[in-house]
């Protein structure tokens, strides 16, 4: 394991996201096992949680697009280094990739990347833009999908990537942990009403998510009961009129709830029944799906993407064919049918291959194995 060394993440903000958790998690991990962590990035809503857990936040502006800005940031950058002495840096997105590697090649610094969404075969500027995600030593990717998305467009770079699966945190998503009162909270705040099995959504308010075929795979569905889609009432005006225009075709405006985003959304997947991540685009990876697992909770999503990955049919969850509405109709159905035998079976596999795959425990574990491994080939 990695022990007494300085690490630098560099991530363009700390507001909501998965890459954002990431390098919080990451951070926290560090420093829990003897190594300095920094972190450097235009702040956000959640950057207290760096210092919170012993980490070292410096601000700048790294998310900026402006390469005329560069030159600057990358002085800057250069001074944190050197004071702080780093022995590796690991950045999350394109920009700071572009402000950062030349530091690092100058350096002579172990320099890694992460890759959290795919990378499409585009024209020469969107792929020479692209193209600094794979200059890495090492190049993480958060998936198979992800993984293969990359040799697809940059077959040279196979024998870089390792794929490190994002993790769900299996103390903050446990059962017994999440008190009465914050479920009851939760059900006031939703509306829930007792009597009718309840269905979830959680997503950011984005039409790939999926919200209008998933809307169109309930009115398939006979069975009663109550769908909270959280988050959709944080999209914009356009984005929600559609939403209320599709559930008004179905006449499921007494089924269908729109709210907005919650902060707790463990005492929100502990009132459902079921989680259904219905996206349209195949997901980087998906991490509700494997938060509703946790929370022994039967989650369903189409069969592409990384959400293939996290769920085995009929083991871990349900997985209808891809974009295809009367499955996904069908297996929403299957799954409010089940009785507490077959749930108990689903919820006991998904949480074996949690522990063994996708815990936070290990995604922060394998990515502090993959920075000593780096910093090793440098020495």
């Amino acid at each position: 394991m990695l022990n007494n060394k300085v690490i630098l993440q560099i991530v363009p903000a700390l507001n909501n996201g998965g890459v954002e958790r990431g390098v919080i998690e990451t951070s926290k991990f560090l420093v829990k096992n003897n190594n300095k962590s920094i972190v450097i990035s235009s702040g956000g809503i959640y950057e207290h949680l760096i210092s919170r857990h012993g980490g070292i936040l410096y601000k700048l502006d790294v998310h900026l697009k402006n390469p005329l800005k560069w030159k600057k940031l990358r002085i800057k950058v250069e001074e944190i280094i050197k004071k702080e002495k780093v022995d590796l840096i690991h950045v999350c997105s394109r920009v700071p990739a572009w402000i950062t590697y030349p530091i690092a090649e100058n350096f002579k610094i172990p320099f890694v990347t992460s890759v959290h969404g795919r990378l499409r075969n585009q024209n020469f500027l969107k792929n020479y833009y692209n193209s600094i995600l794979i200059k890495g030593d090492v190049i993480i990717a958060i998936s198979k999908h992800i993984k293969d998305n990359i040799v697809n467009v940059f077959p040279n770079v196979k024998d870089k990537v390792s794929i490190v699966y994002r993790g769900v945190d299996l103390e903050n998503f446990n059962l017994n942990n999440i008190s009465n009162t914050r479920i009851v909270n939760q059900a006031k705040l939703l509306g829930v009403r007792d009597g009718k099995p309840v269905i979830l959504m959680a997503s950011r308010p984005k039409a790939w998510k999926g919200h209008l075929i998933f809307i169109k795979a309930l009115s398939k569905v006979k069975i009663d009961y109550q769908c909270f889609l959280i988050g959709a009432l944080d999209g914009d005006e356009k984005f929600k009129r559609d939403i209320y225009k599709k559930i008004s075709e179905f006449n499921l405006g007494n089924k269908v709830k729109l709210t907005k985003s919650t902060n707790d959304i463990q005492s929100a997947f502990v009132l459902s029944d079921i989680v259904v991540m219905p996206s349209i685009d195949p997901e980087p990876f998906g991490r509700i799906i494997i938060e509703a697992q946790a929370l022994k909770k039967i989650a369903i999503g189409f069969d592409h993407g990384g959400i293939s990955e996290s769920i085995i049919d009929n083991e871990t969850g349900l997985l209808a064919k891809p974009l295809d509405v009367n499955d996904l109709g069908k297996k929403i159905e299957t799954a409010l049918q089940f009785n507490k035998t077959q749930c108990k079976i689903i919820n006991n596999n998904a949480i074996k291959i949690l522990k063994e795959k996708f815990s936070l425990d290990k995604m922060c574990t394998d990515t502090l194995n993959l920075y000593k491994n780096c910093i090793d080939k440098y020495n």
